[in-house]
């Protein structure tokens, strides 16, 4: 029924649950950043393209590319159905894994949207899981996302539980359970709302288009911001254990209907989730994520795309994250170091980040207006300050406060006046924490 698998591929370190449960890295133990892209549409898009769409990711600082197992070739070939699967197709989805693979990046693969589990018995999404695992069981550059906006899914009546778990059950099988996977959540929803986390190996959400205050759902009158959403993923267990999260697909740059997003809007969701208790952070752009040879609406063609200004802030985090080395390991989200000055408007919310043994801390403000914080919780008795703008990558030197006393409090201003936008990381930290960041 099914065609056979490809040939050998470019190894890389597969990647697996950290052992604290919080983060992802590599078989060596060495974290892994998670800056993603959703190229979902990349059948779409001819080689070349695909080509420079990878070559300027990497280069950038992007480690994960998503697509999706659905569109027609740029040729005007489908993928097929899952029981007559058209090998062309497959073969330019082979051809996308290795090449991703030579420049470093692994790919999040959904196996279609979830129509695909509408339209298909439990039994075939089973022999359709393990058909693709088997096929992909030795590249090692992959994460299963299983399928589009399946997780937690508000339509519960056309995908039940037990066909999303045939699915999972089949891909395990497949690739011999080598490899992570998660459920890709339904739009303003989360995996960790359903029995999709219990086997899922992490957790993620889809924020997506919406600005999130008045659109992700709660049990109470009240909703969720974006980190509430990653918050609430931190605190849940899974037989006593919690698992790691995301958010797996934000707030698109230039994407049509959905045109105001400014690269401020795309860069705070990604800080105030990570340091909400998020591993990495997730990027979409109109014009790529569709796979547009030419340009529509406020979404730019696919090469325009790439160019974005939030994309390149993205690079910029990957860039800020990557300089903590194994220090990211050690984050954890901590609010109470901010005593004065917090908001809940998006505009001016701070999100704060420590290490679990209070040698380091990470402030991310959405403006420049002050703020108190409560150094008594930093084990350092002689704590420096360095400034890191995620709007050009650059360092600025801070203050150093020699003596802190039980509940000292300090008011903390970041650099300039303009307000909103104006975002600012202010890291905290002993002689050795700082150094490493003045040398870059």
């Amino acid at each position: 029924m099914f065609l056979g698998a490809k040939a050998q591929v470019t190894k890389m370190q597969k990647l697996k649950v950290s052992s604290n449960n919080r983060f992802l890295v590599k078989e060596d133990g060495s974290p892994f950043v998670w800056i993603g892209e959703t190229n979902w549409f990349f059948a779409k898009l001819p080689p070349s393209t695909i080509d420079n769409i990878i070559d300027v990711r990497s280069k950038q600082g992007f480690t994960i590319m998503f697509v999706s197992c659905r569109e027609k070739l740029y040729n005007g070939e489908g993928p097929g159905n899952i029981n007559q699967p058209n090998e062309a197709w497959w073969a330019y989805l082979d051809e996308y894994i290795e090449k991703c693979a030579k420049k470093n990046l692994y790919v999040g693969v959904n196996l279609g949207w979830w129509g695909v589990a509408k339209k298909n018995s439990a039994s075939d999404l089973y022999d359709y899981g393990k058909w693709v695992g088997e096929r992909y069981k030795d590249n090692n550059n992959i994460v299963w996302l299983t399928l589009g906006e399946a997780g937690s899914h508000a339509r519960k009546s056309t995908i039940p539980d037990e066909k999303i778990k045939a699915l999972v059950d089949g891909i395990r099988e497949g690739d011999t359970g080598n490899k992570l996977l998660t459920i890709h959540a339904d739009y303003k929803r989360g995996t960790s709302l359903s029995n999709h986390g219990n086997i899922s190996d992490f957790n993620n959400w889809q924020t997506s288009q919406w600005c999130c205050m008045n659109d992700l759902p709660r049990k109470d009158e009240r909703k969720w911001t974006v980190w509430e959403a990653i918050q609430y993923d931190y605190n849940k267990r899974y037989e006593g254990k919690p698992k790691p999260t995301l958010d797996s697909e934000a707030w698109y740059e230039n994407n049509k209907a959905f045109c105001d997003a400014t690269a401020f809007n795309i860069r705070r969701r990604a800080y105030f989730t990570i340091f909400a208790g998020a591993f990495g952070h997730t990027y979409g752009a109109g014009g790529l994520w569709d796979g547009l040879n030419e340009s529509e609406g406020c979404s730019g063609n696919a090469l325009e795309a790439i160019q974005y200004e939030g994309a390149r802030d993205m690079g910029f985090l990957s860039s800020f994250l990557h300089g903590l080395g194994n220090e990211i390991l050690k984050l954890r989200p901590n609010q109470s170091l901010v005593v004065e000055g917090n908001s809940n408007a998006y505009d001016s919310h701070i999100q704060s980040a420590m290490a679990n043994d209070a040698s380091f801390a990470l402030i991310y403000s959405a403006s420049d207006a002050a703020y108190t914080v409560d150094l008594s919780l930093l084990q350092p008795k002689k704590i420096q300050t360095i400034w890191y703008n995620p709007r050009d990558d650059s360092y600025k030197k801070g203050e150093s406060i020699r003596s802190v006393k039980k509940t000292a409090l300090f008011e903390i201003n970041p650099p300039s006046n303009k307000g909103a936008g104006n975002d600012w990381v202010l890291i905290l930290g002993d002689k050795k924490i700082i150094d490493n960041f003045q040398a870059k």
